[in-house]
């Protein structure tokens, strides 16, 4: 059981057991930022109606229970375990559920649409698109592909699936990262040796500018949340 919010990428594992490392049963916030709506954690909802509003993007990994969110406008968004939903800014409505729902998210700045993006079963979706071999490999040949589930016009708050194969390569983030690791194992190695190591059920937050190596030892499996 892991629980960094210090480590050069904030991390928790396993995600499920996150109330074990806070006194506020309803949240933990494993990131925020100071400068900018960024935000990375657990939330629960108990059962009820509860009132929601999302004034920036947000996703959510639902890893616990069953509901509803409704809009105040638009389609009911059914809730079960695996599902991966991008709100995209603006939206309003309510949580509503007899058990309470446990998810993982990350918000950031977006922009609104009538839309709201779902992703099913999140660890079997498929098929994957081909996203090619790392180009910066240092030894093996890791293969990535994955599922784009949102992108916003400017190419940012973009979410989906991705995946990748073993092999060992050089990792630089360019963009803030949401990461809840469904399947396989890997090892992340700052440039300062601080090590993350990623198995199922990890979340973990990749801020801008992170630079290291990643070691996959099977292969790996994510939602994401580039901003």
């Amino acid at each position: 059981m892991t629980f960094s919010p210090y480590s050069s990428a904030p991390h928790l594992h396993p995600a499920r057991d996150w109330r074990l490392h806070t006194h506020d049963l309803s949240r933990l916030i494993l990131f925020k930022s100071n400068d900018s709506p960024v935000e990375v954690g657990i939330r629960r909802f108990v059962p009820g109606i509860t009132p929601l509003g999302i004034p920036n993007d947000h996703v959510a990994y639902i890893f616990l229970g069953s509901g509803q969110f409704q809009p105040e406008q638009g389609e009911v968004i059914d809730a079960s375990p695996g599902a991966f939903i991008h709100f995209k800014a603006g939206w309003q409505g309510s949580v509503r559920t007899a058990e309470p729902i446990e998810i993982s998210y990350m918000s950031c700045e977006g922009a609104s649409s009538d839309q709201v993006p779902v992703l099913r079963d999140a660890l079997h979706a498929g098929p994957l698109k081909d996203w090619g071999i790392i180009p910066t490999m240092i030894e093996g040949a890791s293969r990535t592909g994955g599922i784009l589930l949102s992108r916003d016009s400017d190419m940012r708050a973009e979410s989906g699936v991705w995946a990748c194969t073993p092999g060992h390569w050089r990792c630089e983030v360019t963009s803030d990262e949401y990461c809840h690791f469904l399947d396989g194992s890997c090892t992340y190695t700052h440039d300062n040796g601080d090590i993350i190591e990623i198995h199922p059920d990890t979340l973990a937050f990749f801020p801008r500018g992170w630079a290291g190596r990643c070691r996959v030892l099977s292969t790996v499996r994510k939602v994401y949340l580039i901003r």
